[in-house]
Protein backbone atom coordinates (compact mmCIF):
# COMPACT_ATOMS: atom_id res chain seq x y z
CA UNK A 1 0.00 0.00 0.00
CA UNK A 2 2.95 2.49 1.46
CA UNK A 3 4.83 1.66 -2.17
CA UNK A 4 1.46 2.18 -4.20
CA UNK A 5 0.89 5.59 -2.97
CA UNK A 6 5.01 6.49 -3.46
CA UNK A 7 4.12 5.74 -7.10
CA UNK A 8 1.20 7.82 -7.33
CA UNK A 9 2.97 10.66 -5.90
CA UNK A 10 5.91 10.35 -8.51
CA UNK A 11 3.49 9.97 -11.41
CA UNK A 12 1.91 13.08 -10.19
CA UNK A 13 4.71 15.07 -9.76
CA UNK A 14 5.64 14.60 -13.20
CA UNK A 15 2.41 17.58 -14.37
CA UNK A 16 2.96 19.51 -11.03
CA UNK A 17 5.39 22.36 -12.01
CA UNK A 18 8.46 22.18 -9.13
CA UNK A 19 8.42 24.65 -6.63
CA UNK A 20 10.76 26.57 -8.09
CA UNK A 21 8.65 27.53 -10.79
CA UNK A 22 6.26 28.10 -9.09
CA UNK A 23 7.74 30.82 -7.14
CA UNK A 24 9.44 32.28 -9.96
CA UNK A 25 5.82 32.45 -11.67
CA UNK A 26 4.30 34.15 -8.23
CA UNK A 27 7.50 36.69 -8.61
CA UNK A 28 6.47 37.98 -11.73
CA UNK A 29 2.67 38.05 -11.34
CA UNK A 30 3.81 40.21 -8.18
CA UNK A 31 6.03 42.45 -9.62
CA UNK A 32 4.11 42.92 -12.83
CA UNK A 33 0.98 44.11 -10.31
CA UNK A 34 3.67 46.25 -8.65
CA UNK A 35 4.28 47.65 -11.23
CA UNK A 36 1.14 48.63 -12.57
CA UNK A 37 0.57 50.06 -8.90
CA UNK A 38 3.60 52.12 -8.50
CA UNK A 39 2.97 53.32 -12.37
CA UNK A 40 -0.83 54.11 -11.88
CA UNK A 41 0.74 56.52 -8.87
CA UNK A 42 3.51 57.88 -10.12
CA UNK A 43 2.08 58.47 -14.18
CA UNK A 44 0.24 61.26 -14.88
CA UNK A 45 -2.78 61.28 -16.89
CA UNK A 46 -2.65 62.94 -19.78
CA UNK A 47 -5.84 64.54 -21.86
CA UNK A 48 -4.71 63.45 -25.26
CA UNK A 49 -2.98 60.72 -27.04
CA UNK A 50 -0.80 62.11 -30.14
CA UNK A 51 0.35 58.91 -31.07
CA UNK A 52 -3.80 57.67 -31.04
CA UNK A 53 -4.82 61.00 -31.93
CA UNK A 54 -7.92 60.87 -29.60
CA UNK A 55 -8.92 62.43 -26.14
CA UNK A 56 -8.34 59.74 -23.48
CA UNK A 57 -10.85 58.88 -20.73
CA UNK A 58 -10.18 60.61 -17.51
CA UNK A 59 -11.04 59.22 -13.68
CA UNK A 60 -14.51 59.44 -13.71
CA UNK A 61 -16.33 61.08 -10.35
CA UNK A 62 -17.56 58.42 -7.67
CA UNK A 63 -21.25 58.87 -6.76
CA UNK A 64 -23.71 56.48 -5.54
CA UNK A 65 -25.60 56.08 -8.16
CA UNK A 66 -23.01 55.75 -10.70
CA UNK A 67 -21.50 52.77 -8.35
CA UNK A 68 -24.94 51.14 -7.93
CA UNK A 69 -25.97 51.24 -11.66
CA UNK A 70 -22.38 49.56 -12.79
CA UNK A 71 -21.47 53.07 -14.70
CA UNK A 72 -18.75 53.97 -11.90
CA UNK A 73 -16.50 50.70 -12.83
CA UNK A 74 -17.09 50.43 -16.52
CA UNK A 75 -16.02 54.31 -17.10
CA UNK A 76 -12.79 53.40 -14.04
CA UNK A 77 -12.08 50.76 -16.64
CA UNK A 78 -12.36 52.75 -19.59
CA UNK A 79 -9.86 54.81 -17.31
CA UNK A 80 -7.41 52.54 -16.73
CA UNK A 81 -6.77 51.23 -20.23
CA UNK A 82 -6.38 54.74 -21.38
CA UNK A 83 -3.90 55.88 -18.68
CA UNK A 84 -2.59 52.45 -18.64
CA UNK A 85 1.08 53.11 -18.32
CA UNK A 86 3.15 52.14 -21.33
CA UNK A 87 0.16 51.39 -23.36
CA UNK A 88 1.23 52.62 -26.45
CA UNK A 89 3.94 50.66 -26.22
CA UNK A 90 2.40 47.74 -25.61
CA UNK A 91 0.35 48.23 -28.75
CA UNK A 92 3.48 48.37 -31.09
CA UNK A 93 4.68 44.89 -29.79
CA UNK A 94 1.10 43.47 -29.95
CA UNK A 95 1.01 44.42 -33.78
CA UNK A 96 4.72 43.60 -34.48
CA UNK A 97 4.53 40.12 -33.11
CA UNK A 98 0.97 39.87 -34.64
CA UNK A 99 2.55 41.08 -38.47
CA UNK A 100 5.38 38.17 -37.97
CA UNK A 101 2.66 35.56 -37.06
CA UNK A 102 0.96 36.86 -40.72
CA UNK A 103 -1.66 38.73 -39.46
CA UNK A 104 -2.88 41.82 -41.88
CA UNK A 105 -5.62 43.44 -40.02
CA UNK A 106 -5.25 44.82 -36.09
CA UNK A 107 -8.38 46.94 -34.40
CA UNK A 108 -10.48 46.48 -37.90
CA UNK A 109 -7.59 48.24 -39.50
CA UNK A 110 -6.07 46.35 -42.99
CA UNK A 111 -2.61 46.84 -43.46
CA UNK A 112 -2.48 47.14 -47.11
CA UNK A 113 -0.55 47.49 -50.08
CA UNK A 114 1.72 50.28 -50.88
CA UNK A 115 1.45 51.85 -47.42
CA UNK A 116 -1.88 52.04 -47.77
CA UNK A 117 -4.15 51.36 -44.25
CA UNK A 118 -8.00 50.56 -44.46
CA UNK A 119 -10.26 51.00 -42.21
CA UNK A 120 -12.90 47.51 -42.43
CA UNK A 121 -16.08 48.24 -44.03
CA UNK A 122 -17.89 48.55 -40.97
CA UNK A 123 -21.92 46.82 -40.33
CA UNK A 124 -24.51 48.76 -40.17
CA UNK A 125 -26.41 48.91 -36.61
CA UNK A 126 -29.52 47.76 -38.09
CA UNK A 127 -31.71 49.39 -35.71
CA UNK A 128 -30.10 52.60 -35.82
CA UNK A 129 -29.57 52.68 -39.58
CA UNK A 130 -33.56 52.12 -40.04
CA UNK A 131 -34.09 54.52 -37.70
CA UNK A 132 -31.74 57.34 -38.83
CA UNK A 133 -33.54 56.21 -42.60
CA UNK A 134 -36.90 56.36 -41.64
CA UNK A 135 -36.41 60.14 -39.92
CA UNK A 136 -34.53 61.35 -42.63
CA UNK A 137 -37.90 60.58 -44.64
CA UNK A 138 -39.99 61.91 -42.59
CA UNK A 139 -38.18 65.29 -42.22
CA UNK A 140 -38.23 65.39 -46.11
CA UNK A 141 -41.79 64.67 -45.79
CA UNK A 142 -42.64 67.59 -43.94
CA UNK A 143 -40.33 70.35 -46.28
CA UNK A 144 -41.69 69.92 -49.71
CA UNK A 145 -40.71 73.27 -50.77
CA UNK A 146 -36.74 72.56 -49.23
CA UNK A 147 -34.69 70.42 -51.49
CA UNK A 148 -32.73 67.67 -50.10
CA UNK A 149 -29.76 65.44 -51.22
CA UNK A 150 -27.95 63.26 -50.07
CA UNK A 151 -24.06 62.17 -50.39
CA UNK A 152 -22.96 58.73 -49.07
CA UNK A 153 -18.96 58.50 -49.72
CA UNK A 154 -17.54 55.09 -49.83
CA UNK A 155 -14.71 53.91 -47.92
CA UNK A 156 -10.87 53.18 -49.35
CA UNK A 157 -11.69 49.57 -48.23
CA UNK A 158 -14.55 49.37 -50.89
CA UNK A 159 -13.11 51.86 -53.82
CA UNK A 160 -8.99 50.72 -53.35
CA UNK A 161 -9.79 46.96 -53.09
CA UNK A 162 -6.58 45.99 -54.99
CA UNK A 163 -4.57 47.59 -51.97
CA UNK A 164 -5.80 45.39 -49.66
CA UNK A 165 -3.65 42.44 -48.33
CA UNK A 166 -3.78 38.96 -49.82
CA UNK A 167 -7.16 37.18 -48.36
CA UNK A 168 -8.82 40.26 -46.89
CA UNK A 169 -12.57 39.78 -47.46
CA UNK A 170 -14.23 42.48 -46.15
CA UNK A 171 -18.40 43.18 -46.25
CA UNK A 172 -19.34 44.55 -49.53
CA UNK A 173 -19.87 48.26 -48.58
CA UNK A 174 -21.20 48.70 -52.24
CA UNK A 175 -24.48 46.71 -51.79
CA UNK A 176 -24.98 48.45 -48.39
CA UNK A 177 -24.95 51.52 -50.17
CA UNK A 178 -27.35 50.87 -52.50
CA UNK A 179 -29.87 49.31 -50.03
CA UNK A 180 -29.78 53.22 -48.19
CA UNK A 181 -30.12 54.71 -51.95
CA UNK A 182 -32.79 52.45 -52.63
CA UNK A 183 -34.84 53.78 -49.23
CA UNK A 184 -33.93 57.85 -49.98
CA UNK A 185 -33.69 58.02 -53.92
CA UNK A 186 -36.50 59.88 -54.90
CA UNK A 187 -37.66 62.29 -52.02
CA UNK A 188 -33.88 62.67 -51.86
CA UNK A 189 -31.57 63.64 -54.74
CA UNK A 190 -29.30 60.99 -54.75
CA UNK A 191 -25.44 62.45 -55.57
CA UNK A 192 -23.56 59.18 -56.72
CA UNK A 193 -19.94 59.59 -56.02
CA UNK A 194 -18.73 55.67 -56.48
CA UNK A 195 -18.41 55.78 -60.29
CA UNK A 196 -16.50 59.14 -59.76
CA UNK A 197 -13.91 57.73 -57.17
CA UNK A 198 -13.74 54.39 -59.17
CA UNK A 199 -12.80 56.24 -62.07
CA UNK A 200 -9.54 57.90 -60.17
CA UNK A 201 -8.46 55.24 -57.58
CA UNK A 202 -5.59 55.35 -58.98
CA UNK A 203 -4.58 58.37 -57.37
CA UNK A 204 -4.27 60.06 -54.50
CA UNK A 205 -7.73 60.24 -53.38
CA UNK A 206 -7.61 58.45 -49.77
CA UNK A 207 -4.95 59.18 -47.59
CA UNK A 208 -2.84 56.03 -46.90
CA UNK A 209 -2.66 56.40 -42.72
CA UNK A 210 -6.28 57.92 -42.12
CA UNK A 211 -9.48 57.21 -42.71
CA UNK A 212 -11.01 60.68 -44.88
CA UNK A 213 -10.64 61.27 -48.23
CA UNK A 214 -8.30 63.39 -49.59
CA UNK A 215 -8.81 67.15 -50.83
CA UNK A 216 -8.61 66.11 -54.49
CA UNK A 217 -10.94 62.97 -53.90
CA UNK A 218 -13.50 65.24 -52.31
CA UNK A 219 -12.88 67.85 -55.38
CA UNK A 220 -14.01 65.23 -58.13
CA UNK A 221 -16.83 64.59 -56.04
CA UNK A 222 -17.35 67.97 -55.79
CA UNK A 223 -17.79 67.58 -59.60
CA UNK A 224 -20.82 65.40 -59.53
CA UNK A 225 -22.43 67.33 -56.83
CA UNK A 226 -22.77 70.91 -58.81
CA UNK A 227 -25.28 69.68 -61.07
CA UNK A 228 -27.13 67.94 -58.55
CA UNK A 229 -27.22 70.75 -56.51
CA UNK A 230 -27.85 73.36 -59.29
CA UNK A 231 -24.80 75.01 -59.02
CA UNK A 232 -23.82 74.47 -62.99
CA UNK A 233 -26.08 77.68 -64.22
CA UNK A 234 -23.94 79.60 -62.00
CA UNK A 235 -20.46 80.68 -63.19
CA UNK A 236 -17.89 77.64 -62.36
CA UNK A 237 -15.19 78.99 -59.79
CA UNK A 238 -11.76 77.32 -60.55
CA UNK A 239 -9.82 75.90 -57.43
CA UNK A 240 -6.62 75.39 -57.06
CA UNK A 241 -4.70 73.08 -55.14
CA UNK A 242 -1.86 74.16 -52.20
CA UNK A 243 0.33 72.07 -50.22
CA UNK A 244 -0.57 72.93 -46.88
CA UNK A 245 1.84 69.69 -45.12
CA UNK A 246 3.96 66.95 -46.41
CA UNK A 247 4.54 65.14 -42.70
CA UNK A 248 0.53 64.29 -42.25
CA UNK A 249 0.35 60.76 -40.19
CA UNK A 250 -3.71 59.97 -39.96
CA UNK A 251 -5.56 58.12 -36.97
CA UNK A 252 -5.55 54.61 -38.61
CA UNK A 253 -1.81 54.77 -38.26
CA UNK A 254 -3.01 55.46 -34.42
CA UNK A 255 -5.44 53.21 -33.62
CA UNK A 256 -3.72 50.07 -35.33
CA UNK A 257 -0.01 50.16 -34.32
CA UNK A 258 0.78 50.04 -37.66
CA UNK A 259 3.93 52.19 -38.21
CA UNK A 260 4.28 52.37 -41.71
CA UNK A 261 6.97 55.64 -41.35
CA UNK A 262 4.43 56.81 -44.13
CA UNK A 263 3.97 60.49 -43.96
CA UNK A 264 1.95 62.41 -46.53
CA UNK A 265 0.44 65.58 -47.73
CA UNK A 266 -2.25 67.65 -47.36
CA UNK A 267 -3.99 70.04 -49.66
CA UNK A 268 -5.98 72.94 -48.88
CA UNK A 269 -8.06 74.19 -51.76
CA UNK A 270 -8.76 78.24 -53.03
CA UNK A 271 -9.97 79.94 -55.33
CA UNK A 272 -7.74 80.11 -58.52
CA UNK A 273 -8.35 84.26 -58.97
CA UNK A 274 -10.41 86.79 -57.37
CA UNK A 275 -14.24 85.65 -56.88
CA UNK A 276 -15.06 88.75 -55.65
CA UNK A 277 -16.76 86.55 -52.84
CA UNK A 278 -15.77 86.99 -49.63
CA UNK A 279 -17.11 85.43 -46.38
CA UNK A 280 -17.63 85.06 -42.53
CA UNK A 281 -17.14 81.76 -40.63
CA UNK A 282 -18.60 81.66 -37.23
CA UNK A 283 -18.14 78.37 -34.87
CA UNK A 284 -21.65 79.44 -33.13
CA UNK A 285 -20.77 77.92 -29.80
CA UNK A 286 -17.51 79.02 -30.01
CA UNK A 287 -18.04 82.24 -30.34
CA UNK A 288 -15.54 82.52 -32.63
CA UNK A 289 -15.22 84.40 -35.84
CA UNK A 290 -12.24 83.93 -38.97
CA UNK A 291 -11.97 85.03 -42.50
CA UNK A 292 -10.97 81.97 -43.16
CA UNK A 293 -12.16 78.09 -43.48
CA UNK A 294 -8.72 76.67 -43.15
CA UNK A 295 -7.15 76.87 -39.61
CA UNK A 296 -3.52 77.01 -40.07
CA UNK A 297 -2.55 76.64 -36.26
CA UNK A 298 -3.77 72.95 -36.41
CA UNK A 299 -0.97 72.21 -38.58
CA UNK A 300 1.19 72.51 -35.94
CA UNK A 301 -1.05 70.36 -33.44
CA UNK A 302 -1.88 67.29 -32.64
CA UNK A 303 -3.89 66.29 -35.63
CA UNK A 304 -3.04 68.10 -38.64
CA UNK A 305 -6.63 66.98 -40.64
CA UNK A 306 -8.48 69.77 -38.16
CA UNK A 307 -6.88 72.12 -40.57
CA UNK A 308 -10.00 71.89 -42.17
CA UNK A 309 -12.29 74.14 -40.43
CA UNK A 310 -10.43 73.80 -37.35
CA UNK A 311 -12.23 70.26 -36.87
CA UNK A 312 -15.35 69.31 -35.90
CA UNK A 313 -18.17 71.71 -34.45
CA UNK A 314 -21.60 70.92 -33.21
CA UNK A 315 -22.80 74.37 -35.72
CA UNK A 316 -20.58 76.58 -37.96
CA UNK A 317 -22.62 79.09 -39.58
CA UNK A 318 -21.00 80.82 -43.02
CA UNK A 319 -22.27 84.06 -44.28
CA UNK A 320 -20.87 85.59 -48.04
CA UNK A 321 -21.31 88.34 -50.38
CA UNK A 322 -22.63 86.50 -53.04
CA UNK A 323 -25.80 87.84 -53.58
CA UNK A 324 -27.71 85.56 -55.97
CA UNK A 325 -26.88 82.45 -54.30
CA UNK A 326 -28.99 80.30 -51.98
CA UNK A 327 -29.12 79.26 -48.44
CA UNK A 328 -28.07 75.62 -47.50
CA UNK A 329 -27.56 73.56 -44.61
CA UNK A 330 -25.09 70.99 -44.42
CA UNK A 331 -25.79 68.18 -42.22
CA UNK A 332 -22.29 65.99 -42.10
CA UNK A 333 -19.96 64.05 -40.54
CA UNK A 334 -15.70 65.01 -41.05
CA UNK A 335 -15.94 64.20 -44.72
CA UNK A 336 -17.28 67.31 -45.79
CA UNK A 337 -14.73 68.68 -43.47
CA UNK A 338 -12.63 69.31 -46.41
CA UNK A 339 -15.81 69.62 -48.83
CA UNK A 340 -17.39 72.80 -47.76
CA UNK A 341 -14.89 74.79 -48.98
CA UNK A 342 -15.93 74.03 -52.78
CA UNK A 343 -19.17 74.71 -51.84
CA UNK A 344 -19.33 78.27 -49.80
CA UNK A 345 -18.20 80.55 -52.73
CA UNK A 346 -21.56 79.38 -54.79
CA UNK A 347 -24.18 80.23 -51.69
CA UNK A 348 -25.04 83.27 -49.89
CA UNK A 349 -24.95 81.45 -46.79
CA UNK A 350 -23.91 77.72 -45.59
CA UNK A 351 -24.52 76.66 -41.82
CA UNK A 352 -22.98 73.36 -40.90
CA UNK A 353 -24.03 71.07 -38.38
CA UNK A 354 -22.85 67.87 -36.68
CA UNK A 355 -25.15 65.85 -35.36
CA UNK A 356 -22.55 64.35 -32.83
CA UNK A 357 -22.14 67.63 -31.07
CA UNK A 358 -25.37 69.68 -31.98
CA UNK A 359 -28.77 69.50 -29.23
CA UNK A 360 -30.10 72.64 -30.75
CA UNK A 361 -33.56 73.09 -32.44
CA UNK A 362 -33.10 72.05 -36.11
CA UNK A 363 -36.69 73.49 -37.53
CA UNK A 364 -35.52 76.67 -35.46
CA UNK A 365 -32.17 76.72 -37.33
CA UNK A 366 -33.81 76.77 -40.08
CA UNK A 367 -36.48 79.07 -40.57
CA UNK A 368 -33.64 81.68 -38.45
CA UNK A 369 -31.02 81.30 -41.43
CA UNK A 370 -34.26 80.98 -44.30
CA UNK A 371 -32.74 77.39 -45.82
CA UNK A 372 -34.05 76.37 -48.70
CA UNK A 373 -31.89 73.56 -49.47
CA UNK A 374 -30.50 70.52 -47.37
CA UNK A 375 -27.38 68.16 -48.05
CA UNK A 376 -26.58 65.15 -46.08
CA UNK A 377 -23.07 64.52 -46.34
CA UNK A 378 -21.52 60.98 -44.50
CA UNK A 379 -19.12 58.47 -45.48
CA UNK A 380 -20.38 54.96 -45.63
CA UNK A 381 -18.95 53.78 -42.31
CA UNK A 382 -19.79 56.85 -40.28
CA UNK A 383 -23.16 56.57 -41.79
CA UNK A 384 -24.07 52.62 -41.16
CA UNK A 385 -22.74 53.71 -37.32
CA UNK A 386 -24.84 56.43 -36.65
CA UNK A 387 -26.82 56.95 -33.49
CA UNK A 388 -27.23 60.50 -33.23
CA UNK A 389 -28.63 61.70 -37.07
CA UNK A 390 -32.36 60.40 -35.45
CA UNK A 391 -32.52 62.70 -32.57
CA UNK A 392 -31.57 65.86 -34.83
CA UNK A 393 -34.09 65.26 -37.28
CA UNK A 394 -36.82 63.73 -34.67
CA UNK A 395 -39.14 65.43 -32.28
CA UNK A 396 -37.13 64.52 -29.60
CA UNK A 397 -33.78 66.89 -30.65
Amino acid sequence: MAAGKKKERKKIGKYIPIKGAQAVLAAAFFFTLLFISVGNLLHKDREFSSQEKRVLAQRPEMSLSKITSGRFMRQYEEYISDQFPGRELLLQIKTFADSISGKTKENGVFNGRDDYLMADAAAPDEEALSENLSAMLDFKAGREDIQMHMMLVPNAVSVMRSKLPLFAAPADQREMIQEVRNRLEGPYDWIDVEKTMTEHREEEIYYRTDHHWTTLGAYYAFQDAREKLGLTNMEEIKMKPYGASNHFTGTLSAMSGYQTGYKEAIFIYLPDGDTNVRWVVNYVEEQKKSASLYDSASLNGEDQYNVFMGGNHAIVDIKTTRSDGGRLLVIKDSYANCFIPFLVPYYKEVVVVDPRYYYGDLDQLMADNKIDSVLFLYNANSFFEDRMLYGILSDES
